[in-house]
């Protein structure tokens, strides 16, 4: 078989998204200086209705199902993703290829420039921005008494919102992932870590997608894999697989290798014995389940998986699925829309 001198990859057209695909552009074209990868700009349906939660436009594959119809009618060889927006069911015919090394996966706080309030200090009166049901949910039962107002669009819009001289919000709830990536690390005023916050699955690792008999793109992207990233995400997909999860239900989760010893591992021993944290919550915040479990997955990823299968059994023991129904039952949630005052409701929102 001939190989390919072009190979197109598949891109949103957000700036977080287009910084993603060139981290992958690059390595591609550092280790096979003969070919070209040029980038294919797309929109998905998540993008075209910013100004709606994600939710009520579909549960999944907003960000993805545009970019797969291109992959399968072989306009692209390739698709980039921010690997939480995948969902845990992958299309038929495609697959995961490789999971790019994990920036930080936490959440983190921003405030206008100059300002600071710690998080413990939060309540009456102070205004929450975030799109996330999952942020919203753990944020509530942080800190009683705030008040979280919805807020879409890309990280620019966002910032812009919170920056503006007649902005309702406290602060921002986002990815640091997308932050660090853009540049705006100045703006990071505060890490949540996982006993205050559990991030979304996913969150922080860029996946690469391509067609599952394309043998000669698998063998490409295959130096890209990160292993301890991917049996930490595979882990973390299982979880959400098992407990049928998408972007308008509360699951957060936190995974990190450890030593038996009980001291950091060094990188080549982040592939032995993995903890996974992970909650269900309400999407008030008051009802939350919590488990975690610790498994010797030893490189493997089928081991990992089990050990996601673990941990959403072990929550749904403990009444995840109760949540979970209601969550479902109470979809419509009232929130208050950017600076009116008044209320209305909305469908969900994003993880």
């Amino acid at each position: 078989m001939t190989s390919r001198e072009t190979i197109p990859i598949g891109t949103r057209k957000s700036a977080l998204a287009i910084a993603q695909t060139v981290q992958v552009q690059s390595a591609l074209e550092k280790a096979n200086p003969t070919r070209t990868f040029p980038l294919l700009r797309m929109s998905t349906t998540g993008d075209n209705f910013q100004g709606q939660p994600l939710s009520s436009i579909g549960t999944t594959a907003v960000f993805t199902r545009e970019l797969e119809t291109a992959l399968e009618n072989k306009e692209c060889d390739l698709l980039v993703h921010s690997l939480k927006d995948v969902p845990t069911q992958i299309k038929p015919g495609f697959v995961i290829g490789a999971m790019l090394k994990r920036e930080e996966p936490n959440d983190v706080m921003v405030m206008r420039p100059g300002e600071f309030k710690a998080l413990k200090d939060f309540g009456e009166g102070d205004v929450v921005g975030t799109s996330s049901v999952r942020r919203a949910s753990q944020i509530r039962r942080l800190c009683p008494g705030v008040q979280v107002m919805d807020v879409r669009g890309n990280l620019n819009t966002r910032l812009a919102k919170l920056d503006a001289a007649d902005s309702p919000y406290t602060c921002l709830l986002l990815a640091a992932a997308g932050l660090l990536r853009l540049n705006f690390d100045e703006r990071i005023t505060a890490t949540l870590p996982p006993s205050a916050m559990l991030h979304a699955v996913g969150q922080g690792s860029i996946g690469v997608e391509c067609r599952a008999d394309d043998t000669e793109i698998l063998e490409l992207i295959k130096p890209l894999d990160h292993l301890p990233t991917r049996l930490r995400c595979e882990a973390e997909r299982s979880v959400m697989r098992i407990l049928e999860g998408g972007c308008s239900v509360p699951i957060g989760v936190w995974t990190e290798f450890v030593h038996s010893s009980g001291i950091e591992p060094t990188e080549a021993e982040s592939v032995g014995r993995l903890r996974l944290k992970a909650l269900v919550a309400s999407l008030d915040g008051t009802e939350i389940v919590e488990t975690e479990a610790v498994a010797d997955v030893n490189g493997s990823v089928e081991l990992a998986v089990e050990l996601g299968r673990t941990v959403a059994n072990q929550l749904l023991a403990k009444g995840a699925d109760r949540i979970l129904a209601k969550v479902v039952r109470d979809r419509d949630t009232t929130l208050v829309p950017t600076g009116t005052g008044e209320e209305k409701t909305i469908k969900g929102w994003a993880v």
